[in-house]
């Protein structure tokens, strides 16, 4: 397995499912961090080129394919991997930092646990009354010694900030998150601020000759991001067993047009701080009952309607409890007609056209309590007849690292 560090040299914008058109007051934004599908084919265009000849003989496109890729993932200027924060995590503050925002000054660090509010002998009676559907998982919520410690020392619960240090999401799968204190750290900071900043890019296009803008696609404004100085991307790219090829070092365009990155291989070492401690957490042994959303994943609740959920239904008598985020929005114009449920065929008038997203992606981060451990290790559907569930298994989405409760 080969890693790559990816340094953007301008600023980036990753589209995401939103419909755009340059008029009065549009604003074209972005998801950031980046799907997977988009690095990966930022860093597969470095392959060499092949032959007409060679082509012809393996009966295939201009490059090479069968590849297997993991990422992206932040990193520091220290080359130390950074990780979205566990979804199910809180921390509590000192009665002095605000509650509008994440604080580095936190004292303690807790998880929450799944309610317990019905069909359990040692249910919580603080939860008791709390009305919830039934057809879903209990809701994650604080302990009652989470809240009595709060009250007891004068603290204030609240939500890290929202990247944490590989080497300390590998303790958190352990369960050893009750350990961490501020003076015993062996690395500091646990958390981190999002590293990066918006930049906002107006777009004028004035008519020839004139002191005017342009009736038709004149204005629009870009929200673009700048990471911080010595931030970068590294992602994994595994070529075929045998293959002669090689990845190139070099300059990719990475997101919209007359962005760029600088691609390299990672070298002494090899990999990303902090990912072997993970690495050996991405299988169950059979006794791990939380799972954590490494990479964007596929819940599939509804298949004939292809409607997509926090969690797949195959796991929902399962499921104890689940914290997550809002969904990833991805993808352009709808496979399906919504309103009538029947497939699209391509000769439908423009207005007919659904431009809404295609997938709602389970974001990273999200984690998942079990009972007892599923059987299905990984958040995609399990149906191969659809091609593009290979292209995500190639390229590692609904990735998850399991951990203990």
């Amino acid at each position: 397995m080969t890693w790559y560090r990816i340094t953007p040299l301008d600023v980036l914008l990753f589209r995401d499912s939103r419909p755009f058109s340059p008029a009065d007051g549009s604003w074209a934004k972005g998801l950031f961090p980046p799907m997977p599908i988009t690095v990966f084919h930022g860093l597969r265009s470095l392959l060499p080129q092949r032959t007409q000849a060679d082509k012809r003989q393996r009966r295939d496109t201009n490059r090479l394919r069968d590849l297997t890729f993991l990422g992206p993932f932040l990193c520091d200027p220290n080359g130390t991997l950074w990780l979205p924060t566990p979804k199910d995590l809180v921390c509590l503050y000192p009665q002095d930092v605000g509650a509008k925002k994440a604080s580095d000054r936190w004292e303690s660090v807790h998880r929450l646990q799944p309610a317990k509010i019905r069909g359990s002998e040692d249910k919580d009676p603080a939860w008791e009354h709390l009305a919830f559907a039934t057809n879903h998982p209990d809701p994650m919520v604080i302990t009652k010694a989470m809240h009595d410690q709060e009250k007891q020392q004068n603290q204030r619960l609240g939500e890290p900030q929202p990247w944490i240090r590989a080497k300390y999401l590998a303790e958190y799968l352990d369960s050893k998150e009750t350990n961490w204190t501020q003076d015993t750290l062996e690395e500091k900071p646990l958390f981190h601020s999002n590293p990066w900043d918006a930049q906002v890019m107006p777009h004028i296009k004035m008519k020839s000759g004139e002191r005017q803008v342009e009736e038709s696609d004149g204005y629009f404004t870009e929200v673009a991001v700048r990471l911080r100085p010595g931030w970068h991307f590294v992602a994994r790219l595994d070529l075929p067993n045998g293959s002669s090829e090689e990845l190139q070092s070099g300059v990719i365009r990475l997101g919209g047009e007359g962005h760029r990155a600088l691609v390299e291989r990672l070298q002494d070492p090899d990999e990303p701080q902090g990912w072997s401690a993970l690495a050996e957490l991405k299988t169950n042994k059979g006794d791990r009952k939380r799972a954590y959303v490494l990479t964007p994943g596929l819940a599939l609740a509804d298949t004939e309607k292809r409607l997509y959920a926090s969690y797949p239904r195959e796991w929902r008598d399962n499921l104890a409890g689940c914290a997550t985020d809002r969904q990833l929005m991805w993808g352009g114009i709808s496979a399906i007609a919504r309103v009538e449920g029947k497939p699209r065929t391509g000769n439908e008038e423009p207005d007919e056209v659904a431009y809404i997203p295609q997938r709602a992606f389970v974001p990273p981060g999200t984690v998942y309590a079990f009972k007892s451990p599923p059987k299905v290790e990984s958040l995609l559907p399990n149906d191969e007849s659809h091609q593009w569930l290979t292209t995500f298994q190639k390229l590692n989405y609904g990735k998850l690292l399991w951990g203990v409760h």
